[in-house]
């Protein structure tokens, strides 16, 4: 809870680059996530997909110097999120229209409440073009450690990321916080943060 609790508003916080989302990418790395939690027997909600998402990215990033998603992160209040992932998995009009996108790879479906959701049957024939094999590997990997913790891991784990650390603010006015880039290196390096930023826009 250290990290959710209220923070200075006027703080210096690290520095933001913005990021262009490439939209195939953030979309393989949902669907093959998902497809990947199937297969262990797990049936994972949005929570679960970008939980996955973020430690696949993160551990990607630190290892290879990128991010897989491609995805721009926020910090919200039950931890950091890919926006773009996020509202794609919550089948927003604005982004699907945003990206013209006629449907997505993935089947969801509402659990007994009416609010929580599934997403399963992913369609990835296609993803191989799209993700490398080591992105696919780190998201194989994360999927697993989201799979073995329970809810209360899994934000105690994502809310004490420095990255989120240094984002969130308690505020009534503000549901999400930009997170850095840089601070997702286990070394923060905004040189390289800004060099993919600089990169997704040629994308």
């Amino acid at each position: 809870m250290g990290a959710s609790l209220g923070r200075p508003m006027n703080r210096q916080k690290a520095e933001v680059v913005q990021l262009k989302p490439n939209v195939d990418r953030v979309i393989a790395a949902v669907a093959y996530a998902i497809h990947v939690a199937e297969n262990m027997g797990a049936k994972f909600t949005q929570y679960d997909v970008v939980k996955s998402i973020f430690l696949a990215d993160r551990a990607h990033l630190n290892e290879f110097g990128r991010l897989i998603s491609s995805d721009k992160y926020v910090a919200m209040e039950h931890g950091p999120v890919p926006s773009t992932a996020y509202n794609l998995l919550k089948d927003d009009e604005a982004t699907v229209n945003r990206y013209r996108l006629d449907g997505l790879p993935w089947r969801s479906t509402a659990g007994d409440n009416g609010k929580r959701y599934y997403h399963s049957v992913a369609d990835v024939a296609w993803i191989d073009g799209v993700l490398s094999p080591s992105d696919k590997a780190a998201i194989e990997a994360a999927v697993g450690t989201i799979r073995s913790l329970s809810f209360s891991q899994v934000r105690k784990l994502t809310h004490e990321d420095p990255a989120y650390v240094d984002a969130w603010e308690e505020s009534e006015d503000r549901k999400q916080f930009p997170m850095s880039l840089g601070m997702l290196f286990d070394a923060p390096n905004f040189e390289r943060a800004r060099q993919l930023s600089e990169m997704s826009t040629l994308d």
